[in-house]
């Protein structure tokens, strides 16, 4: 069976306003901005990226409600297409936020 799980830590960028889907579930978009050094092919590099997270679920939407710009944060979540009409476009779905100093 396939797996798919994702874990990225960083910095909160933007907080995008909430919306309601058509089905009436509330989403919310932040964006992360990720920086760490790895090894990649015994070589050290640096490594930065800017990640849409996409939070859904009044418990995640309240945790994500405290979050301000420049906030340190981990997600743990799985990857999925931004939208059915771009499959190259990924975000990461929520599935546990959790700050740290």
């Amino acid at each position: 069976m396939e797996r798919n799980e994702v874990r990225i830590s960083g910095l909160v960028r933007e907080l995008k306003s909430p919306r309601t889907s058509p089905a009436g579930v509330v989403h919310r978009e932040l964006q992360l901005e990720h920086r760490s050094r790895q090894t990649v092919a015994g070589q050290m590099r640096e490594v930065r990226a800017l990640v849409i997270v996409k939070v859904s679920g009044a418990s995640l939407l309240a945790e994500v409600e405290q979050l301000q710009p420049g906030d340190r944060i981990t997600v743990t979540g799985l990857l999925a297409q931004s939208s059915h009409r771009d499959a190259t476009q990924l975000l990461i779905h929520a599935q546990a936020i959790v700050r740290f100093e």
